[in-house]
């Protein structure tokens, strides 16, 4: 019965497909260099797949209130994503809402300390918002799973060899 409530969100009479999915991976530097390099706009788009540029538009790191378009290109086709920072622990916990024509969704990223390594929890929790995409995205589930980790592998294996800064090298 919980796989079923994870699949499909009752919200009064109404019903509509939530896809929800977590994943974690262990980095090999301390949260702070972890932290800095996660809210390092410019970051971004050397480990999320088809950014070209997160654009700060309003506020700033751990800044709860913060907004950022998300530039993408993907197959020839550029759109944009709003992502507004919600909720903030520096250091420790973020999450952010993530709009678009097409999709809106909730992230959460944790950091755990583990004594000059870090562990990283992302929890992505999503769904369409037009016919075509409230009915694909549950499909989807597994590429996208998928796509995350590997993205989150990147992140991790540039904080280990780049530090906070992405573009040094």
């Amino acid at each position: 019965m919980e796989a079923l409530h994870d699949f499909f969100l009752f919200k009064g009479k109404s019903w509509f497909i939530m896809v929800r999915f977590r994943i974690s991976t262990v980095i090999h530097k301390p949260a702070d260099v972890v932290a800095r390099a996660l809210n390092n706009a410019e970051n971004a788009p050397y480990w999320t797949t088809d950014l070209v540029k997160f654009e700060v538009i309003k506020g700033g790191p751990d800044m709860v209130g913060s907004v950022g378009h998300l530039h993408y290109l993907q197959k020839g086709r550029s759109y944009i994503l709003v992502d507004k920072l919600i909720y903030c622990e520096p250091g420790k916990k973020y999450i952010s809402e993530v709009e678009g024509e097409a999709i809106s969704a909730r992230v959460e990223t944790t950091l755990n300390d583990q004594g000059g390594k870090t562990e990283m929890d992302l929890v992505w929790e999503g769904k369409g918002r037009n016919l075509a995409l409230k009915v694909l995205l549950p499909l989807l589930k597994g590429r996208m799973i998928r796509q995350s980790k590997k993205e989150l592998e990147t992140f991790r294996e540039l904080v280990e060899t780049r530090g906070s800064d992405f573009k040094v090298l």
